[in-house]
């Protein structure tokens, strides 16, 4: 579904996504698609517990990104079946009316979209937003960075995004 325009450009963010962009520093190609970048705080908590964490600190000093607490807890089929973080995320989704959640991992994203309706996209939706707007050149080498330093993102993934970004394979 394409962004409205006039609607704020706000997005509810797991950890995943911010430790994979802060981790080769791309973090603000958050601020520049959305805006505001709003996080519960067990998903804050997650990211800055541990400071030698890749990025933990860039991501305590962007002022566009909002710690938010939950006005009510997850409830007990998110807490069952996800971590703290991805059930927080939805729940903040939830609270807000905000329909646009980033998370990477797969069971949380189906459970987001499928059972709660929410627009899930994932650290390579944003990688490939950010070349169609003109922010990175190009995804291959980003998502290639993101692996080296640990994230983990399956050569299909990688591949799939590549092409969808009209990058073809250099070992072709």
């Amino acid at each position: 579904m394409p962004e409205n325009k006039n609607e704020p450009r706000i997005i509810i963010c797991n950890s995943g996504p911010l430790i994979a962009l802060a981790g080769i520093h791309r973090l603000e190609l958050l601020h520049d698609i959305y805006k505001v970048v709003l996080v519960p705080e067990a998903v804050y908590r997650e990211v800055t517990c541990l400071p030698r964490l890749l990025g933990a600190q860039n991501i305590t000093d962007c002022s566009w990104i909002c710690r938010v607490s939950l006005l009510s807890k997850p409830d007990k089929l998110l807490t069952s079946q996800l971590g703290m973080g991805e059930a927080e995320v939805i729940t903040l989704a939830l609270e807000k009316k905000s329909h646009k959640v980033l998370i990477d991992e797969k069971k949380a994203r189906r459970i987001a979209g499928v059972i709660y309706g929410l627009n899930v996209t994932g650290t390579g939706g944003i990688l490939l937003r950010a070349k169609k707007e003109g922010y990175v050149d190009a995804v291959r080498p980003l998502m290639q960075e993101m692996r080296d330093n640990g994230y983990y993102l399956s050569d299909r993934l990688i591949e799939r995004i590549a092409m969808e970004a009209g990058e073809s394979n250099p070992d072709l």
